[in-house]
């Protein structure tokens, strides 16, 4: 780390016990989280999506999709994967993407301090790769749909788990290649590994374009490191990769019938996607004032500690920090509106699954903001430093009980009905098997209470999702009157 021999054993054994505490706290908050996606079980679309996974031609069912009813085809071979992998067990799905997205973020910290030449314990990017999956999970619009219904799931979480993993193994490869030569198959690889990326739904197809055009630009302009040249090489076919993935989409023929109403003209689309941004960002602030301040204060605690004990920075270094917190609103805004672009297309505002991944960005741009702060704040050395130090890291200690509380409040709300909503599933499809055990084809089972605005078994055996429901258990129709 970048401590002075002065203070380095004192102030790193604080730091680590924060960082020890804080971590642990934020992966067992994660844990209730996962442990929660537990009690999911089938619910609408991921009937039909099984019976095509299971149809015995995966491709043919996705063109079959592709021509009829959806332009995305990334998330049906998750579907697809899923059942492979884990048949008839799709409760066990939430528990390992949380747990991928987590050791996926924490992958990408440690690549992009490598990057930058930052030296600290492995420790600390456990710390924020779990802080910033802790926030974003805990701050989610519908939690139950973007990470518990799979097929939900499958378009909008799976993306960025696959994302995160994509973005540390691009800069992996950068800040391993030797500044001047790249195999050629390199680049190829990581345009079809953004074209896979890009087809799980519009929102992180644009985010992926984006980043990747913008990240580009800056390296262009401003880049100076040996590995320039592999940099922008591999940023631009990451780049036709997500472009490739968003064309496919939006030429699909099962647009037309995905859009009722014509779409809006250039200028009302732009005018919606702005000011849907502005209402999720006030939104936010509005709703979850007290996360928003933890998710700034906890960074600028550890960055403030972290960095107080080394000396001033540069000018030129200093220059760098004001830029990067004048530059990260902006780039939070642009990324957010970006993702909410598709549902301004679609004529609505984005249904809470579909603003997840604005309110990762989000969340990731307020905790790097407060990580900048604390390091500004840092250069401002006092006669108390070292009380002021573990003062700072005191607190940092004991925020971890923040995660802790609200792991335990995301326990005790959910799981009473998470649990019986499960429990009652199960029952009703033992009665499904026992009806069909007796010879029965047209099944008649209770309707169960519809869960976080997901459609459930209806009272009529036409409509799709007994339909689909009734494939699934191979039987002639599925009814569940009130």
């Amino acid at each position: 780390m970048f401590i002075s021999n002065n203070f380095k054993m004192k102030v790193s054994g604080l730091m680590r016990v924060a960082l020890g505490f804080g971590a642990a706290a934020m992966m067992a908050s994660l844990g209730v989280f996962a442990y929660l996606g537990t009690f999911t079980r089938y619910l609408a679309d991921d009937y039909c999506e099984t019976i095509d996974a299971a149809s015995g031609s995966i491709f043919g069912a996705q063109i079959n999709r592709y021509l009829t009813t959806s332009n995305r085809y990334s998330n049906f071979f998750f579907d697809a994967l899923s059942e492979f992998l884990l048949p008839r067990k799709i409760e066990i799905i939430p528990v390992i993407m949380i747990l991928l997205w987590a050791i996926a973020l924490i992958w990408l910290i440690n690549r992009i301090r490598s990057a930058i030449g930052f030296r600290w314990p492995f420790l600390l990017d456990a710390y924020l790769g779990t802080s910033v999956a802790f926030f974003a999970i805990f701050e989610a619009p519908n939690r139950f749909q973007t990470f518990y219904w799979r097929s939900a799931m499958a378009t909008h979480f799976a993306p960025l788990v696959y994302l995160t993993a994509l973005c540390a193994l691009l800069i992996f490869q950068i800040h391993r290649s030797d500044g001047r030569h790249l195999s050629v198959w390199i680049g190829p690889l990581f345009m079809i590994a953004a074209f896979i990326g890009g087809g799980f739904s519009e929102p992180p197809a644009m985010i992926l374009i984006t980043t990747s055009f913008l990240a580009w630009l800056a390296i262009w302009k401003w880049g100076k490191d040996p590995r320039r040249f592999a940099a922008l090489t591999l940023l631009a076919w990451t780049f036709v990769g997500g472009i490739m993935a968003f064309l496919i989409m939006i030429l699909s023929p099962a647009n037309a019938s995905r859009l009722a109403i014509p779409p809006p003209d250039l200028v009302t689309l732009l005018y919606r996607t702005l000011l849907y941004t502005v209402q999720f960002i006030f939104d936010s602030l509005k709703t979850l004032p007290f996360p928003t301040l933890v998710s700034i204060g906890m960074p600028f605690l550890l960055f403030y500690g972290l960095f107080a004990v080394i000396p001033a920075i540069s000018s030129g270094q200093r220059r760098v920090l004001f830029f990067v917190m004048a530059a990260t609103p902006i780039l939070m805004y642009i990324l957010i509106a970006v993702s909410f672009a598709p549902s301004a297309y679609g004529e609505s505002y984005p249904e809470g699954r579909a603003r997840f991944a604005g309110r990762l960005v989000m969340t990731t741009a307020l905790m790097l903001e407060g990580a900048c702060f604390g390091f500004l704040f840092a250069q401002w050395k006092m006669r108390w430093q070292l009380k002021i130090i573990n003062l700072a890291l005191a607190l940092l200690t004991i925020s971890a009980f923040y995660p802790l509380r609200a792991g335990w409040n995301t326990l005790q709300s959910d799981f009473p009905m998470y649990s019986k909503w499960s429990s009652d599933w199960d029952t009703r499809q033992q009665e499904i098997f026992s009806q069909k055990a007796l010879g029965k084809q047209d099944i008649v089972v209770p309707q169960l209470p519809g869960i976080a605005q997901v459609k459930e078994l209806d009272t009529s055996p036409n409509l799709w999702v007994n339909h689909c429901a009734a494939t699934f258990y191979g039987v002639n129709s599925i009814s569940a009157p009130q």
